[in-house]
Formats: C-alpha cells, structure tokens, sequence
C-alpha cells in the first residue's frame, strides 16, 4: 500500500514538473548577427512608433485632436504607415524568430497604450501626452512581454532630464550595460553604436533634439539646441 501511493505521489509530482517546466519560455540565445538585427528592428519600431504621437503634438498641446483622430485604429494605422515607408516593406507581424516576437510585442504594447490614453489624447492640452512619456509606457509594456530576450530603455543624462523616472540608474537598473551607457551619453556623441558588451549585444542610439522637443523643455527650464544630444534608446539583448 505504501510502496502503490508513492509511486503515485511520484507520478503527481513528475507530471507537475512537466506542466510548469511548460508554461516556462524556453529561448536559445541570439547569435551575435541576429542581435544586432534585433536591436535596428527595435529602433525601428521605437522611432516610428513614437513619431506618431511626435506629429499630432501640435494638435495635443492646442486640445485640437478629435476622437477619430486619436482613436486605437488611426494610430496603429499611422504606425504602420511611419513603418513602411522607413523600413520599405509593411510590418510583418508573422515574421519568423526574435525579429517577429518583437515586432508582435511592440504593436501590442502600442495599441495597449494607446487605447489605455484614450481619454487623455481625445482632451489634450499643453504636455499633456509627450512623446517620451508614450514612449516609455510603450517599452514598460515591450520589455514585459519580450520576457528578457530583448529589452529596450530611453534615457537620458541626469542633468538634462524633465523626468527622474528615466535616468539611467532606473530604467536600466540591474543592467550590466548601464555604466557603459552613461559613459557614452557623457561625451553626448550623435553616432550609433551596435556591438556586443559582454554576454549581450548593446544596441546605443543617441536621439537628436527636435524643434518641438526644445520648444517644450524650455518651459522646463532646459536651454537646449535643436539637432544636439537628446538622449538615447538602448537595446540590451542576450546572446550565446
């Protein structure tokens, strides 16, 4: 009798193993190649997503915006639009691999977004929903369903931040690539950098200050120029 239940309490306890063994993400590691592919998707996808809420800012700030406008089917199709036209090929959602799991989250991230600020972009007003907010809601949103396999920051240097949620030392705490970052944002080059840094592929993409970017720090106090350092998108993604 003893010998029959634990062999059953065994097989219980197996069969679980397996069922939470399952509902685990197994992911083999990128080769350094298909990193760095990644990491220019995910700029990709971050710049045109962003630049959606960047071309109705005018309308935003003045409260202009109609609920057509601004609803969750107009800007996913202006997203996709923006995409096509920098990419030359419309957004392949079904796209085999990390390239395709990323292009999946970030659509999925948007569209959460921007249904959840609907109420916000239909009312607007004066920074009331700035691109850089969007964008970090965005990636809060990516990084969580990408589950590690890529991770994606903006930040900028501590004394040209509107938002402390966003330095460095939080959007990428824990990250072994976080000191390096903060060395490169300090000398504020413009170039782009994708290599691998230790057991990940680092994708480093300074953003240019654009003139509604200045327009709307300088009512933060910021003296900025247009065309300078404005911060930076990192890719972080693990390779073998």
């Amino acid at each position: 009798m003893f010998s029959f239940l634990a062999r059953a309490r065994n097989r219980i306890a197996f069969a679980a193993a397996i069922l939470v063994a399952a509902s685990v993400p197994a992911h083999a590691q990128l080769t350094e190649e298909t990193a760095k592919q990644a990491a220019q998707e995910l700029r990709l996808l971050v710049t045109e997503g962003t630049g959606v809420i960047g071309d109705l800012q005018p309308a935003i700030n003045g409260g202009k915006t109609t609920k057509d406008q601004v609803s969750p089917d107009a800007l996913v199709g202006q997203f996709k639009a923006r995409y096509q036209k920098a990419a030359g090929a419309p957004l392949d959602v079904k796209a085999p691999g990390v390239v395709g799991d990323a292009r999946r989250a970030y659509l999925q991230s948007f569209t959460s977004v921007v249904t959840r600020f609907q109420g916000i972009l239909a009312k607007g007003g004066q920074d009331a929903f700035v691109p850089a907010f969007f964008r970090a809601q965005v990636l809060k949103e990516f990084n969580q369903l990408m589950q590690g396999r890529i991770q994606g920051y903006a930040t900028n240097r501590d004394n040209e931040l509107i938002n402390g949620d966003w330095a460095v030392q939080k959007v990428m705490k824990g990250s072994p690539l976080a000191p390096e970052v903060q060395g490169l944002m300090a000398k504020g080059g413009l170039d782009p950098i994708v290599k691998r840094s230790g057991n990940a592929v680092m994708g480093y993409y300074p953003m240019k200050l654009a003139p509604a970017c200045v327009a709307c720090h300088a009512q933060n106090g910021l003296k900025q120029t247009v065309g300078a350092f404005g911060g930076a998108l990192v890719a972080e993604i693990p390779v073998k």
